[in-house]
Parts: C-alpha cells; sequence; structure tokens
C-alpha cells in the first residue's frame, strides 16, 4: 500500500488509544503537523482500513488491527 508521507506520519503517530486530530497534529514534526492535512490524512487512513473512527465520540481515532501490523511492518523497515 502507498502512503503518502503525511500518512505514514500520522499513521507512525497514531496508537491503539483514541487521540483526537488536534493531539496527533500536537505530537507531528511543525512541516507536517497542520490540522488540514492531519485530518486528510486520518480520512485516507480510515477508507484504508488502517484507522478507525470511535463510534460514540465523534472526531477520536485510533488504529485498526490492520493498521497497527502495518505500522510495525513500517518502523521495522525504516
Amino acid at each position: 500500500m502507498n502512503l503518502t508521507p503525511t500518512q505514514q506520519t500520522v499513521l507512525l503517530t497514531l496508537t491503539k488509544e483514541w487521540l483526537s486530530p488536534v493531539q496527533l497534529s500536537e505530537r507531528l514534526p511543525k512541516d507536517s503537523g497542520n490540522l488540514y492535512s492531519v485530518n486528510q490524512s486520518l480520512k485516507d487512513l480510515v477508507k484504508a482500513g488502517l484507522a478507525q473512527v470511535n463510534p460514540v465520540v465523534y472526531g477520536l481515532y485510533r488504529l485498526t488491527a490492520k493498521g497497527t501490523t502495518f505500522k510495525e511492518e513500517a518502523q521495522s523497515i525504516g
């Protein structure tokens, strides 16, 4: 699966805990942490099945099992 650099950065920052886009953007380097880019990347990661949206609390995201595996593989390569 091909991810953009921003999508990769957001994926590597996501955890199994629920996080908001603002929390994610605060954890990212300044050049890739703008809120619009984070939101767009999250939408793309959800479509790819790598992240999920909290069904109860709007605006929270976390890794899926597939996303966790993808993240672990990406970290072992790079």
